[in-house]
């Protein structure tokens, strides 16, 4: 057996099962990661409110269900849409991920919450909902859900903040103003798709740099 047969042997026997072991045990140890990032943080609230097109929204809807959530509000409207355009968008084919955007009935009306989706392409009836209620209850859900909102020097008015609610369980808060905390936010989802559909999203920290 020559040199070249030799080195070849080797790569096979050798290089080629501590690569596919590095790269598997890599992958464990992100998961593992990832999932330590997130905590039982608080429940979420029920709730029974109307959207923006008159339907009836209930939070049983929602009891087993990946959510994104946050409380609308006008000074980070921008932020908001584009990312919820970006979400829906990747997530789009999914039927266990919504995306839920309380507003305070006072401030937002249902026409600009549908101008709003429509304008961003997220205009869908069984993925997005916009429902509103009186300002004080919406306090009182973001204080349940122990929305960080002091700690941030924010109030419901200017609140930057999504929430990740994985089977009405509140697990984890991102700035719509931070990319890295969108990035890992969908980190976040991705890893949390229920098994029981196919898994077609596929989260690579390089590609979402």
């Amino acid at each position: 057996m020559d040199i070249v047969q030799l080195v070849g042997l080797s790569l096979l026997l050798i290089a080629l099962p501590l690569g596919s072991w590095y790269y598997l045990q890599t992958g464990l140890d992100y998961r593992l990661q990832a999932f330590q990032e997130l905590q039982d943080i608080a429940p979420l609230p029920a709730f029974e409110m109307e959207n923006f097109d008159d339907s009836i929204v209930r939070f049983e809807r929602f009891e087993d269900q990946l959510v994104v959530g946050h409380f609308f509000n006008e000074r980070n409207e921008a932020a908001f849409a584009e990312n919820l355009a970006k979400l829906h968008e990747q997530f789009d084919e999914r039927s266990d991920i919504y995306f839920l955007a309380f507003r305070n009935e006072g401030a937002t009306s249902a026409a600009a919450a549908r101008q709003l989706l429509k304008e961003t392409g997220t205009l869908d009836e069984d993925q997005v909902f916009m429902p509103a209620a009186e300002e004080a209850t919406l306090r009182r859900m973001a204080e349940r859900i122990q929305l960080p909102l002091e700690e941030n020097g924010a109030s419901l008015m200017d609140n930057s903040l999504l929430f990740f609610a994985d089977s009405a369980m509140v697990r984890g808060f991102y700035d719509l103003q931070k990319p890295e905390d969108m990035r890992r936010l969908i980190k976040h989802i991705t890893l949390n798709l229920h098994p029981t559909e196919e898994a077609d999203i596929i989260y690579d920290p390089e590609t979402e740099k």
